[in-house]
């Protein structure tokens, strides 16, 4: 299937940020992407920094679409599957970006013509780096997901997952990640700035260990646990630091943090 334009209900920081990876690709020019949204002021702001259609309505965006992104709220794409109902087709994709809703749901709301799946992205779509996890409806094989996968790989790595459970894991590693490192990354920031240096200075050095360590661990045939097992000297400053951590339970409060995002991410929906 030839993807002549790509439509995204909801024009919110996801879509956003998928839409700049897109053009920036050059899979797509701006005009062969179509937004619908209630925010008339959004769609503005958007079609004036990147230059793509706005559609009346999300019929309309229907209509025009060959591949079409449910960028909306989990409490909302439901709703927004029924409104489109009558207007999708068999030839088109339709692929939820909401957290925790089910196919089975949207299923139910959009009817049986067109091509369903569910991903997972995050924000670094717009640099095209993102992790995308997809779900598909079962009966689709990987080659009829191929107009899909060949979209979303302009802006990231697709991977495809055989359990819809995963997905609210999923939700709380690599859709909420980024804010947990960035998090931690502010804090090093800060605390490079609270000691004299130039918040410039701080974020260059603390951005670039960061993409450092992941290219280390990324081309290294060792764990994760052995890499950072590497930088402790025994009574060196990194240890006086892990001691720290250690005695307060770091680790337990970090994935602590991650259960209650996969916890939210499936009160969401219905998994």
């Amino acid at each position: 299937m030839h993807v002549e334009r790509v439509g995204f209900i909801g024009a919110g920081n996801i879509a956003e940020s998928m839409i700049r990876g897109i053009i920036t690709s050059g899979f797509l020019d701006p005009g062969q992407i179509v937004v619908s949204d209630i925010r008339r002021e959004q769609l503005d702001r958007l079609h004036k920094m990147l230059g793509p259609t706005i559609a009346a309505s999300n019929r309309e965006n229907v209509t025009q679409s060959t591949i079409v992104f449910l960028a909306v709220k989990p409490s909302q794409v439901v709703d927004v599957a029924h409104e489109i109902r009558t207007v999708a087709r068999a030839d088109q994709y339709v692929v939820s970006i909401a957290a925790g809703t089910s196919l089975k749901r949207i299923r139910e709301a959009l009817g049986g013509k067109p091509r369903l799946c569910r991903i997972m992205p995050n924000l670094s779509a717009s640099v095209r780096k993102s992790i995308i996890s997809l779900f598909a409806d079962p009966s689709l094989h990987t080659d009829d997901l191929a107009p899909v996968c060949s979209l979303l790989s302009r802006i990231g790595r697709v991977f495809r997952v055989d359990d819809e459970k995963l997905m609210a894991v999923i939700t709380a590693l690599s859709g909420s990640a980024p804010a947990y490192y960035l998090m931690m990354a502010e804090a090093l920031v800060s605390y490079g700035v609270s000691q004299g240096m130039t918040r410039e200075m701080a974020t260059a050095m603390i951005l670039g260990t960061m993409e450092g360590s992941a290219a280390w661990a990324l081309n290294s045939k060792f764990s994760m646990g052995d890499l950072w097992r590497k930088v402790v000297t025994p009574g060196g400053t990194t240890e006086a630091g892990m001691q720290y951590y250690d005695e307060r339970g770091f680790l337990d409060i970090f994935v602590e943090g991650l259960r209650r995002s996969t916890c939210r991410a499936r009160e969401l929906g219905d998994q």
